[in-house]
């Protein structure tokens, strides 16, 4: 897990150098979605909190996640906030004990279907080899379409989806994906800190 800033200007129209800091996401949780899903504050945020407002804003964060995704072009921006808006609607009713909106499920189907999957066995020097293969001729992206079967898998896991959190810090919307169950900030050095500190300056004014 790490943390990433995009500078508001990228995305806010804002100029980077005014001194406006950029808003922090999560980055490095098991599946991608949740990545995803921590680029924006929460539902209805101003453009301002949100990473991927923007083309560039968007182009940073693929850059930063081109290792865990297929190899593919860039999707509409249009079309990663949409899924962005699925993975969010439905991990926030799981973290709450909610019913799953059955329009995020059908969203996320969506895109797993606009660019089926098959493995293909390949014959290499060092013998078989069997590659994944995305089948763009349905007019899908395969990056979406993997970050949404990912996501699949993981939410039809109760035992995955009970590790889901919200960062114990109020004022923060970020969710994280507890590997070790102690854990209760999205970032110990960031949001960790600040509720320390904030619980410091009560205590110290008699609060």
């Amino acid at each position: 897990m790490a943390l990433i800033e995009i500078p508001n200007g990228y995305n806010s129209g804002t100029p980077a150098g005014d001194g406006g800091r950029g808003r922090f996401a999560l980055t490095g949780e098991p599946i991608v979605a949740v990545d995803l899903i921590n680029t924006v504050a929460a539902p209805g945020s101003p453009a301002e909190d949100d990473l991927l407002s923007a083309d560039p804003g968007a182009e940073i964060w693929w850059r930063i996640q081109s290792a865990r995704v297929p190899r593919a072009d860039m999707p509409d921006i249009r079309a990663l906030r949409r899924l962005r808006s699925a993975l969010r609607e439905m991990i926030e009713a799981l973290v709450d004990n909610r019913p799953v909106p059955r329009a995020s499920v059908s969203d996320l189907n969506f895109f797993m279907q606009s660019t089926p999957v098959s493995t293909r066995l390949q014959v290499t020097g060092a013998g078989l080899r069997a590659d994944t293969h995305w089948h763009r001729e349905f007019g899908g992206n395969p990056r979406l379409a993997f970050i949404a079967t990912q996501a699949a898998a993981f939410l039809a896991d109760p035992a995955q989806v009970s590790r889901l959190r919200r960062c114990a810090n109020p004022a923060c919307s970020m969710i994280f994906i507890a590997v070790n169950s102690r854990r209760s900030w999205c970032a110990p050095g960031v949001c960790g800190n600040r509720v320390r500190v904030a619980r410091h300056h009560r205590r110290a004014g008699g609060v």
